[in-house]
């Protein structure tokens, strides 16, 4: 039900723990891979950017 959320087109804000530290990402959601749990996201310039499931702490 949630990931169903997530594939519509509109732009989430996510954030992420990397390196220790916790990241914000800013886009829209590029693709979902279930069987390796990442999220793929593209911001406004285009830039593509992925984080795993495990990675994510919150989705606004």
């Amino acid at each position: 039900m949630y990931l169903k959320k997530l594939i519509n087109k509109k732009p989430i804000t996510i954030q992420y723990t990397a390196n220790g530290s916790l990241a914000v990402f800013k886009g829209r959601v590029y693709g979902l891979n279930l069987k390796e749990q990442i999220l793929s996201l593209k911001d406004e310039k285009q830039k593509t950017f992925s984080v795993r499931f495990s990675e994510i702490r919150a989705i606004y």
